[in-house]
């Protein structure tokens, strides 16, 4: 039994060609995909600040925070603030959902 050998180059413009265009592809629907959450964000906020005045009185105490925290540290310290914030509450709510698996496997076990 023999084995059919492949001889000379491998065609690598196709590959590299074809690795382009689909992170090309990828990055233009993430940016759409991003350009519409944006977008329906936008009108939810609008919505909202219009109809709740709580909601509009919070609002403007957030922003004034943020353009304060803005115009003292900048750009960049501002917007690793806001990550900070996110990431904060992302793992408290990780921590949260393994406190309740952990309740639910220890019923599970006492049943």
């Amino acid at each position: 039994m023999g084995y059919k050998v492949k001889r000379g180059s491998t065609p690598t413009d196709n590959s590299i060609k074809e690795m382009l265009l689909s992170f090309i592809r990828r990055l233009v629907v993430f940016i759409i995909g991003l350009a519409v959450m944006i977008a329906i964000g936008y009108f939810v906020f609008q919505f909202a600040y219009d109809k709740f005045p709580a909601f509009a009185t919070a609002a403007d105490d957030v922003i004034k925070v943020i353009k304060g925290f803005y115009a003292e540290h900048g750009l960049w310290a501002t917007l690793g603030a806001i990550g900070f914030i996110c990431i904060a509450v992302w793992a408290f709510g990780e921590e949260m959902k393994k406190k309740e698996s952990r309740k639910n496997a220890m019923n599970e076990m006492m049943k």
